[in-house]
């Protein structure tokens, strides 16, 4: 009696359990991230094994492959820092996602996504097998929003690639392998640092005819198309005129859009939208040549350096082809969060416009991309790759090592001994930088004869104005720097990015960036002791040469926690020198409270002891500083070691605090 009392009740749970599963999945609004019901599942076991806790494929409802044909995976280094809004494809209708905010930051992406129902308790970044043996602090949880929707965030390697995503179903207590799309197609424009597409707009396409030359991958490689291909431009939309080499093409798909044939006799011919050019454009096809009819995928590909108006005359942007500048316009702005001196703008992939403040504009010009026609004479021409720089601002040179670009470094106005930057000194020696003389007078000649393709000069050259005109005679292109301008020292620490553009390791500047970003933000959370501050020199004269207020060291001293002692009181040109120079006796007069002194080494050379700067000057001794034996002299090479700006308003935090072990400084020494 006993045991047939058990098989009945082992029936009844079956059924029991059979009813309860097709319930879940028809129950409104639990079909999407619901259970898996594929298959049969004879009992509901207490605990599971790892490897019971992964569903197997006759548990799962059919895969969907979400990847398409000449997909290219988009990663975050080519997308701006920023949040957006992006279309996400799941391989399962039972794991639906109702929306997703892509962010990006610090070269990586995270994705929300905000689910379709409450089906799943946890998702794990990769394969279900792989969520079943991870520990459970690597599993991602839901977090439930104020209208009651699932949200899971998770790390996104790349668009438009398969992202594997295990998720735990919370009735079948088993993790599913799913793969997601991030749809790069559904980013907007301005999300990607360069266009992914050339467009009409950017080509400098005006509305007419064209022809360009097409090309077709996908199928069995027999279809072909007819090349080249008629292009009409028409209000910046592009449409090409597609003929097959077959006539038994009845339809095809471009994006959400199903077009017919524009002909009935003849191979099959259709007119398509053109959303880009250089680039991959999917599109489908459907052929009746088969036994049944067919959509087969292809990979259309238009070239743009083949574009030719219909009278044959030359257009496009590539090699041979130039834009008219005056049609063209700019699809994106670098992102700059301190730097106030420069600016970059992006002309698609080829083309950026850099604009120096009070200096000018520099074209900077991809190898292999025509000069624009109609360009204005105030716009010089750069072109890269640069090979042979040539170096006249020393403080810039620390941008090109921290960028591993100095190799390209082919000529200096710094000698060998001068430098504190032991890279450059081991280039000097070896030969592979030249020294061509000082900046005011360089060798000319050496310059033409190793073939310089660009100067990077500081402000000073316009104390000898002569020089600038003659290397730009040469047709050598002149950038005079202004970083030194920069009223905040991490706009002055922002210039790697421009020498990021110049040397195409853009990627590679903005993380070093947002890294020093983040150690400045760690090292600077508590404020120091608020003392008053004078950063000097004497010159040969005997005056004292000062920070302006603005000038980026008293911003420097300021973020320290200090506070520097103000000279000037009027308000300053935004285009005049940042030091100002005072007679002994007025600097005296104001200096003489600070608590504390900072001797600039770089322009008036190093002080080791009290006694050289009270044989400069007898009023020095009246100075409370000196009393106190607090005075401090920069280290030769802090100026040169641009990217050091972080390292140096640290070790400015900690003298301003009274913190200082001087064994440790790098930057700076205390006078004895």
């Amino acid at each position: 009696m006993s045991r047939i009392r058990r098989y009945l009740l082992l029936f009844i749970s079956i059924v029991l359990l059979g009813v309860s599963g097709c319930g879940a999945d028809t129950a409104g609004g639990q079909t999407a991230n619901g259970p898996e019901d594929k298959g049969q599942e004879k009992t509901e076991p207490e605990a599971e094994s790892s490897e019971s806790a992964v569903a197997d494929a006759s548990e799962m409802t059919d895969v969907i492959d979400v990847t398409e044909p000449g997909m290219t995976p988009v990663s975050a280094g080519e997308l701006k820092n920023g949040t957006y809004s992006v279309k996400v494809d799941s391989s399962s209708s039972m794991f639906q996602i109702d929306a997703c905010e892509l962010t990006v930051a610090d070269g990586s992406m995270m994705a929300d996504l905000a689910m379709g129902g409450t089906g799943y308790l946890y998702v794990y970044p990769g394969s279900a097998e792989e969520a079943a043996g991870a520990e459970e602090s690597e599993k991602i949880p839901f977090e439930e929003d104020a209208g009651g929707v699932h949200h899971f965030t998770i790390p996104v390697e790349a668009l438009d690639a398969g992202v594997s995503c295990a998720a735990f179903s919370k009735r079948k207590e088993k993790w599913y392998d799913r793969t997601l799309l991030f749809r790069a197609d559904s980013l907007p424009t301005e999300a990607f640092k360069g266009n992914r597409l050339q467009t009409a707009e950017n080509l400098g396409l005006s509305d007419g005819t064209y022809t360009v030359e097409v090309s077709v991958e996908g199928g069995s490689g027999r279809a072909g198309i007819e090349s080249p291909a008629e292009l009409t431009v028409k209000e910046g939309v592009c449409t090409a005129r597609i003929t097959w080499s077959s006539p038994n093409y009845d339809y095809m798909i471009v994006g959400e859009e199903r077009l017919e044939p524009v002909n009935t006799d003849g191979n099959s011919t259709f007119e398509i939208p053109v959303s880009g050019f250089d680039g991959p454009v999917p599109v489908k096809a459907d052929t009746t040549a088969m036994s049944k009819p067919h959509e087969i995928d292809y990979i259309l590909t238009f070239d743009s350096s083949t574009i030719l108006p219909g009278d044959g005359s030359p257009a496009g942007k590539l090699t041979g082809k130039p834009l008219d500048w005056k049609a063209m316009k700019p699809d994106g702005k670098m992102k700059l969060s301190y730097a106030e001196q420069f600016s970059i703008d992006y002309y698609g992939r080829d083309c950026e416009l850099i604009t120096i403040r009070d200096i000018g504009k520099y074209l900077l010009l991809s190898e292999g991309t025509a000069e624009p026609s109609s360009l204005p004479s105030d716009i010089t021409v750069i072109r890269k790759p640069l090979k042979k720089v040539y170096l006249a601002s020393s403080s810039a040179a620390d941008f090109w090592r921290e960028l591993n670009v100095l190799p390209s470094v082919r000529m200096v106005s710094t000698k060998e001994e001068d430098w504190s930057l032991p890279e450059m000194q081991t280039a000097l020696k070896q030969g592979k930088t030249l020294y061509v003389g000082h900046y005011n007078a360089p060798d000319y000649e050496l310059l033409l004869s190793e073939g310089c393709d660009l100067a990077i000069e500081n402000t000073m050259i316009f104390h000898k104005p002569e020089v600038k005109e003659k290397i730009e005679e040469l047709k050598i292109p002149v950038i005079v720097e202004r970083s030194s301008y920069e009223p905040h020292p991490f706009g002055r620490l922002e210039w790697i990015k421009l020498y990021g553009a110049l040397t195409g390791k853009e990627e590679e500047a903005d993380r070093f960036f947002d890294d020093q970003l983040a150690l400045a933000e760690k090292s600077l959370k508590s404020k120091a002791g608020g003392e008053t501050v004078v950063f000097f020199y004497l010159n040969v004269n005997g005056a004292a040469v000062v920070r302006k207020s603005g000038d980026y060291v008293n911003s420097m001293i300021r973020m320290a926690g200090g506070e520097p002692v103000v000279f000037d009181t009027s308000e300053e040109d935004e285009s005049a020198l940042s030091t100002m120079k005072l007679q002994m006796e007025e600097f005296y007069s104001r200096a003489k409270d600070a608590d504390i002194l900072i001797y600039n080494s770089t322009i008036a050379g190093d002080m080791q002891k009290l006694s050289q700067l009270t044989e400069k000057s007898p009023l020095f001794q009246d100075f409370k500083a000196v009393k106190n034996k607090n005075v401090w002299c920069t280290e030769q090479d802090m100026f040169q070691q641009t990217t050091a700006t972080c390292g140096i308003i640290s070790e400015l935090k900690k003298i301003i605090s009274r913190t200082a072990d001087e064994s440790s400084l790098k930057y700076f020494h205390r006078v004895q």
